[in-house]
């Protein structure tokens, strides 16, 4: 067996693997990360802010603040039969804010500001998979946590194209 560095990853304890796949769990983190898009947008264009740079990219970032907010809360709704809670708790929040850094960055860095494009695209390549094989809670946790990522950002996208038409 290769050598595996996983947070608290044991051989043959605290693995998931689904008969079938849950597709609940390929749609709510995306939906979750759809409703916080909306609401980044809708609080966005209630404040009023001067800064140029700051209002352009104030809805992307309260989007994201309320994904985090939404996921600190529904984490806790993750069934204890799928693994270690405490494990999966620690992959939702590295996959929302860890994965979410590039992406603060790319308002700096070109190449960061399209971090976007990889996120999804990693996100449903793993979908594809994910439910196929014997997982450690921490990499169920990282995949529901750049699910919901992946919904904010094809939300933001959405309510970039709805409001500037």
């Amino acid at each position: 067996m290769p050598a595996v560095i996983v947070i608290g990853w044991r051989p043959g304890l605290g693995l998931m693997k689904w008969e079938n796949p849950p597709l609940g769990l390929f749609a709510i983190p995306p939906l979750i990360g759809l409703i916080s898009s909306v609401i980044g947008f809708q609080l966005a264009s209630e404040m009023e802010i001067q800064d140029k740079l700051l209002s352009d990219i104030s809805p992307l970032l309260l989007s994201w603040a309320s994904l985090v907010i939404f996921a600190s809360l529904l984490m806790f709704k993750i069934p204890a039969e799928w693994g270690e809670p405490k494990e999966m708790r620690y992959g939702v929040l590295a996959g929302t804010i860890v994965v979410f850094l590039p992406q603060i960055c790319g308002m700096g860095l070109l190449l960061c500001a399209l971090w976007w494009i990889p996120v999804i695209c990693g996100w449903v390549f793993v979908s594809t998979y994910q439910w196929k094989y014997d997982v450690q809670p921490f990499r169920t946790g990282l995949w529901l946590g750049v699910g919901g990522l992946t919904g904010m950002f094809m939300g933001a996208w959405a309510m970039s194209v709805i409001l500037s038409a």
